[in-house]
């Protein structure tokens, strides 16, 4: 199996990445106010889609969006956004993370069929413990490229068999400049994060724990979109059982809510329009408002056992709804004519989707050999509660049934051979398909800036279907810690937006229409590696480079694929102090599908330098940082960066912490 991972203070096999080490997440982020979008650009095989300077959208070796599990501890939820603002991750902080699992290609079946990878963030639990009944910190933050401030706490109290946690964090960030100190317009943003959980342990076998979690962003700007985004919050409700005896056994049931609100209110919405009577050019404006909802709730029951010595058996059944409704609400007003009456749409028609899933899987031990092979089927059944909707798509001939069921699934085995003491091989293959989304199924005129299209969804579309095969290799010997792995997928039935001459567009500045279609096939190749050398206790040096290759069965390069990149970072840490220096760059990507709104990339190459000290005055902690990025104030846009916008040019942080 193919995983992304960090253990401990070496780079190894495992499944997860634990935030809480310190001498590992160093190598992970830029600063101690990093967001989760600048530790999952530093993970392997992961790119980041940039519309904004908040909430990116995680690619993971060129798969993006619904060909990704995002989940929560197992726990689906899904965006309100249909321009794709707000990814599952934007909810999410640091603070709040216990680890991070990334699967890539079709071995993601355990949160649900899937072709692209999964990427799992597990909730921090109270500390049961810690030094003393009650614990607490406090930070402060600031960052001078985007006078950017940040407040995050956390604290914690145990007593017997109760434990119980609250953290946050707040952060308000002006717009940025960039290396040429060019303030970029609608670049900032203002959000609020609170997580707390309790938990109870009954016993050394039982516990049980809930979780609530609060995410709220206001005055969201996106530069390279031409909307913003006014609120965007979040709920999310969990209570879990888990037992921990000859069978390991964990039931959770949750409930989130999202709502997205995307107005333009605070752009020029003036464009001209050629009167059909007089031939003349006529002033317009117009505003928009599309507010978006999507709630979930689910449960899943998991459990694992060592049936004999050999031989470890899981299963996952799971069970979820989700409830998805988007509108759009248009404003036009000729100076001419006056206010015209609101021209009202459903972008998301009011769909409700029910997922069941049985996931097994069973690993066999025979030395020096692992061997590991899973199964999944889902059962899908999708409810067009709208009329709205289905008039609306009767426009264009569909025969629009009010419910739709599909089943879908996967079949994975992997190989592990331990070659000898510090090298590991692994081989997987796997077959897997996904379901459509809802905006591959039923959006409507959905208008995308990249491209300068409108999409349409198709209710009759097939879903994706991939053939998958990876190989890894891991030496871990003495002071050297490498992982190397590469992966192929071949995608049948890939799903893209091909334009219809026949269907005209809603929006006068769009290219044309494209509606979401079934191409014959695609490939994806991707190879990764991670390097950690240790040459002496006080020095550690890392490594990561990562590629990706796409491509349609007609040759053509597939869109939004990053260039070659790497990140070499040195660290110097001994007592109280650490300093470390970091390089990023990434080569030119000239392999682009200028039908779909590419451009050529020049390569680039960025530095950051940071330092640390703390200070222990009895029971007290004090962490000091200091940080430089872009240290030669690089001017600089990557790949994935939606309208080639610059990004931030050399900024000074500075951090400050006290811990109880």
């Amino acid at each position: 199996m193919l995983h992304d991972t960090l253990e401990l203070k070496e780079v190894i096999v495992t499944a997860k990445l634990p935030l809480g080490n310190r001498d590992v997440l160093d190598f992970y982020r830029t600063n101690n106010f990093s967001t989760i979008d600048n530790i999952n650009a530093r993970l392997n095989g992961m790119s980041l889609i940039k519309r904004g300077a908040y909430a990116m959208e995680p690619q993971l070796n060129g798969f993006s969006a619904g060909q990704l599990n995002v989940t929560i501890d197992g726990m689906k939820m899904f965006g309100a956004c249909t321009d794709k603002m707000d990814p599952v991750t934007s909810y999410i902080e640091p603070t709040n993370l216990k680890t991070i699992t990334i699967n890539q290609g079709t071995n993601c079946s355990k949160n649900g069929c899937n072709i692209g990878g999964s990427f799992d963030m597990t909730l921090i639990e109270p500390d049961t413990n810690a030094r003393h009944p009650f614990y607490s910190s406090l930070g402060l933050g600031y960052e001078s490229i985007s006078n950017s401030r940040n407040v995050l706490f956390s604290s914690g109290y145990s007593k017997k068999k109760w434990a119980g946690s609250i953290d946050g964090i707040y952060r308000k960030n002006d717009e940025y400049k960039d290396g040429n100190k060019v303030l970029i317009p609608f670049s900032q943003f203002e959000k609020t994060n609170i997580h707390t959980a309790l938990k109870y342990t009954a016993d050394e076998a039982n516990s049980f724990k809930a979780d609530f979690l609060f995410d709220e962003a206001h005055n969201v700007g996106y530069p390279a979109l031409p909307m913003d985004v006014s609120l965007a919050r979040a709920y999310l409700f969990a209570l879990e059982y888990e037992h921990t005896g000859n069978i390991r056994v964990k039931a959770k049931m949750y409930f989130n809510s999202v709502y997205h609100l995307m107005d333009d209110s605070q752009r020029d919405s003036t464009f001209l329009l050629e009167d059909k009577v007089t031939g003349k050019q006529d002033t317009v404006y117009m505003r928009m408002d599309m507010p978006g909802l999507s709630s979930t709730f689910g449960m899943y029951v998991q459990a694992d056992k060592f049936w004999r010595t050999n031989n470890n058996f899981s299963c996952k059944f799971e069970n979820f709804t989700n409830h998805s409704l988007a509108e759009m609400t248009m404003h036009m007003n000729r100076p001419e004519t006056g206010p015209e009456p609101p021209m009202y749409m459903q972008t998301w028609p009011d769909v409700v989707r029910n997922v069941t899933g049985l996931f097994v899987q069973n690993s066999t031990y025979f030395a020096p050999f692992v061997f590991t092979a899973n199964a999944r089927v889902d059962y899908n059944i999708d409810i067009l509660q709208s009329e709205y909707g289905q008039e609306q798509f009767s426009i264009f001939g569909y025969s629009m049934e009010k419910t739709q069921s599909k089943i879908i699934g996967s079949l994975n085995a992997s190989l592990q051979y331990q070659l000898s003491k510090a090298i590991q091989l692994t081989l997987t293959t796997g077959y897997s398909e996904r379901l459509p989304t809802i905006t591959e199924r039923l959006g409507f005129y959905l208008y995308n800036a990249y491209d300068g299209y409108d999409y349409i969804g198709n209710p009759y579309i097939k879903p994706e279907k991939s053939n998958f095969y990876s190989l890894g290799f891991h030496l871990s010997h003495n002071k050297l810690q490498l992982n190397l792995s590469q992966s192929i997928s071949f995608v049948k039935d890939y799903i893209m937006g091909v334009t219809d001459p026949l269907i005209p567009p809603m929006n006068f500045y769009t290219n044309g229409t494209r509606v979401y279609t079934n191409i014959d096939a695609a490939r994806l190749y991707s190879t990764d590696m991670q390097v950690l050398y240790t040459p002496v206790e006080s020095i550690s040096l890392f490594l990561l480079s990562k590629f990706t290759f796409g491509e349609l069965k007609s040759g053509e390069p597939l869109p939004l694929i990053p260039p070659f990149k790497n990140i070499v970072a040195a660290k110097y840490a001994k007592n109280r102090f650490s300093f470390q220096a970091e390089s990023e760059f990434a080569l030119a990507q000239n392999r682009v599908n200028t039908n779909y709104g590419e451009y050529k990339t020049p390569g680039y190459s960025v530095y950051n330098l940071k330092s640390g000290y703390s200070f222990r005055l009895s029971e007290t902690t004090l962490d000091l940082g200091f940080s430089i990025t872009n240290l030669f104030n690089k001017v600089y846009y990557e790949h994935l960066d939606w309208g080639r916008i610059n990004r931030p040019g050399r900024s000074f942080e500075l951090f400050i912490k006290i811990s109880y």
